[in-house]
Parts: structure tokens; C-alpha cells; sequence
């Protein structure tokens, strides 16, 4: 069991900078909502964005702001 998660801890960081430059200069809500899609939990989401875990669940039930809101 070692070896597997001495493989997994590096994909996890790999995937956490990806999501990082990803979603970098993007709004909160829109980013938290492609990483939940993208399969991130909640916590790990608070912790990507610095905000708290429930940021993430709120902003999926939110509906996204459209082109004419954000103008």
C-alpha cells in the first residue's frame, strides 16, 4: 500500500496546480462551480480558492451570472 500512496500524492498536487492556473482571475463562484464539475470536493475547493467548504455547495446551487449581468 506504500507505493500507491507515494503515486497518488503527487498527482494530487499536480492536479491542485492545474485547477490553480485553471481557474486563476476567473470569478469564485464560476471557478468553484468547474471544479466541483471537474470532481474536486467541497473542502478541497475551500482550500484551492481560500474560502470556506460551504462557498462551494452555495455556489453550485446558484445560477450562473450571465454576459448581461456581469456588464
Amino acid at each position: 500500500m506504500a507505493a500507491k500512496s507515494s503515486i497518488v500524492e503527487p498527482i494530487e498536487k499536480i492536479a491542485r496546480l492545474l485547477a490553480i492556473h485553471v481557474t486563476s482571475g476567473m470569478d469564485k463562484e464560476e471557478a468553484a462551480r468547474r471544479l466541483l464539475a471537474s470532481g474536486f470536493t467541497a473542502p478541497e475547493i475551500g482550500g484551492l480558492l481560500n474560502v470556506n467548504a460551504n462557498f462551494a455547495n452555495v455556489a453550485k446551487s446558484r445560477k450562473p451570472k450571465s454576459a448581461k449581468d456581469k456588464n
